[in-house]
């Protein structure tokens, strides 16, 4: 089941950008509402992309949330073209969680990401934030995305 959760998060972050969009605009992140803004598409139920940054979750069993995130983390880095990673500390709907600061090499460039986890608005989940740029404080995260997810600085 660990590496069924960690396989799909690492087609969400490979896909999130080459996928349609779905003819929406709202989406739901952890029972809350939102409106997508100009420029953004929701490509499934829980997968956002917009001009420069896409972001994913995965809503999960509470034991799967004490073992997913590492589990994710160890086959990206074994996957991906100088992966590097830093813990961090967040907020997912301003409750306290933890992720990882990650960036990539792809044919593309350099690609930095979040990965979040926690219990939001009483569920647990992992988000992905795929960004063109390196996040280092929450101005560097898009509005839309920082009603969802902020760093802890």
């Amino acid at each position: 089941m660990k590496s069924i959760l960690s396989s799909i998060l690492i087609l969400i972050t490979a896909s999130a950008i080459a996928q349609t969009s779905a003819k929406s605009d709202t989406v739901k992140f952890c029972y809350i509402k939102y409106a997508l803004p100009a420029g953004c598409s929701l490509t499934s139920g829980s997968q956002v992309k917009c001009d420069d940054y896409s972001m994913a979750w995965i809503y999960l069993s509470y034991p799967l949330l004490q073992s997913a995130p590492g589990q994710t983390i160890d086959n990206m880095s074994h996957q991906l073209k100088k992966f590097k990673k830093e813990s961090i500390t967040c907020f997912l709907l301003d409750a306290p969680a933890k992720g990882y600061r990650m960036s990539y090499k792809t044919d593309q460039g350099t690609i930095y990401q979040l990965m979040a986890y926690g219990v939001a608005n009483e569920q647990p989940v992992i988000l992905q934030l795929i960004l063109n740029k390196e996040p280092r404080s929450n101005d560097d995260i898009p509005a839309f995305a920082r009603q969802i997810i902020r760093l802890n600085n």
